[in-house]
């Protein structure tokens, strides 16, 4: 493995991925021969060629179109972005329930692209992992959910405890960068970050704590994924609850976070894996990936979904997941917890203003009192720049599950349409390629 090269002056982009071989190494080398007279020039990211999807106003389409982008400053990297996913935290922010929700804002946290410029101060992203000295490092962007990029300096990185990171929190959530200023400019108006990256955007800027360099072998419309959903949910089953072998899981919603717990249920050797979802469609996406069970909550009749696990499971399950954000399920993971031991894992985020309860059951039961736990995780607690690279290479190895969950494609004019996608039934992810206009 080689060094990895950093370039501190933008250049042309290495060749897309889906070329022939050969055609590939024609261009590095017509890639190489060029990018010192390249570096000379403006950057594609602020000569008017760089697009991003906008969102104005909560509750509104986004709008592409051009926009500038502005070099990056101290510890701070601009990446060109191949492809990105559509979670439903974006769907979420942009319908305005999200509590640190403000506009006009660039979405997108899934994304993967390739280094274009760095600021004073980046050295290096991750060591060895670019081969070619010649070529631009590919990256995976990880998001600012909660705090969790790692700097390993502040309290939370050194505690060895948490995945979650304070170093940049404060402005993170603001929409900003670490100085407090944005580096998006649209329409002559400042456009706010999202969550440390705005994968919506051809080009972005984000701090260096948020990047992590991943293997040039690895297909960036995949790996892509690997920036929250998929993460997020096979982290909750492996890091968080650290499901033992033998256990009895529930897994409420059957969508790409969910179905990425069952996977990582599966990996830890899980005897009973149940997924709960209101929609039939997913018994066969659920049961793809490992699930043993499933439960449709709305066809038990008068009974409960926590009265119908508790006696599947013999007296409720060792883990359950919620993956859903609505606190009415997520009170009916924790009930349905085995009482001296289960633990209820809070994946989904509940919308502004909404609180999670619980209450004694018949027979009389004091869920918090008699040991069963409710535990909530960020990004599955996976740490992004020390543990992400491995599940990449899991990914390549084929111990990891990604291309299962690419049900749609599309371009970024067509973004919406990924939206309208996400809502539907059998949609679990659409990627966007950002390169194709």
């Amino acid at each position: 493995m080689g060094t990895l090269q950093l370039f501190p002056t933008p250049y042309t982009p290495a060749p897309p991925l889906d070329i022939p071989f050969v055609q590939q190494q024609q261009s590095l080398a017509r890639y190489s021969s060029t990018r010192t007279k390249r570096a000379r020039g403006r950057s594609q990211a602020t000569d008017g060629e760089n697009k991003a999807a906008i969102a104005w106003d909560a509750g509104q389409e986004l709008c592409v179109e051009e926009i500038e982008v502005a070099p990056p400053r101290a510890h701070e990297v601009r990446i060109e972005i191949y492809y990105t996913g559509v979670c439903h935290t974006d769907a979420y922010t942009l319908s305005g329930k999200d509590p640190e929700g403000a506009f006009p804002i660039i979405l997108g946290h899934e994304g993967a692209g390739i280094v274009e410029s760095v600021g004073e101060g980046v050295t290096k992203l991750v060591p060895n992992t670019c081969s070619s000295q010649s070529a631009p490092p590919r990256v995976s962007l990880i998001p600012v959910l909660r705090s969790t990029p790692e700097c390993k300096e502040c309290k939370f990185c050194k505690s060895g405890k948490t995945n979650l990171c304070g170093k940049i929190r404060a402005t993170q959530g603001k929409g900003v960068m670490p100085d407090g200023t944005s580096r998006f400019k649209a329409q002559g108006k400042d456009i706010l970050h999202f969550m440390g990256t705005s994968t919506f955007s051809q080009y972005t800027v984000v701090a260096d704590i948020s990047v992590v360099a991943i293997t040039p072998k690895a297909p960036m419309d995949r790996t892509c994924l690997l920036g929250c959903g998929i993460t997020t949910g096979y982290g909750a089953a492996v890091v968080t609850a650290k499901v033992e072998k033998g256990s009895n899981c529930a897994i409420f919603g059957a969508g790409c976070v969910g179905l990425s717990v069952i996977q990582g249920c599966v990996k830890n050797g899980a005897a009973k894996i149940i997924a709960v979802d209101v929609n039939d469609g997913k018994q066969a996406w659920a049961e793809k990936f490992g699930a043993t069970t499933f439960v449709n909550p709305t066809k038990l009749g008068k009974r409960s979904i926590q009265e119908e696990l508790i006696e599947m499971t013999d007296g409720g399950c060792d883990y359950t997941f919620d993956c859903t954000g609505n606190v009415g399920v997520m009170r009916a993971a924790l009930e349905a917890c085995h009482k001296g031991w289960g633990e209820s894992i809070i994946i989904g985020v509940a919308a502004a203003g909404q609180e999670i309860s619980t209450r004694r059951m018949t027979p009389p039961s004091f869920q918090l009192v008699t040991g069963r736990v409710w535990r909530g995780c960020a990004f599955g607690g996976i740490k992004g720049r020390s543990q992400l690279p491995a599940l990449v290479d899991d990914y390549m190895n084929g111990n990891l599950k990604v291309d299962e969950f690419i049900t749609h494609r599309e371009t970024l004019p067509k973004i919406n349409e990924a939206f309208n996608a996400m809502k539907q039934g059998d949609c679990i992810r659409c990627v966007v390629d950002m390169r194709k206009l």
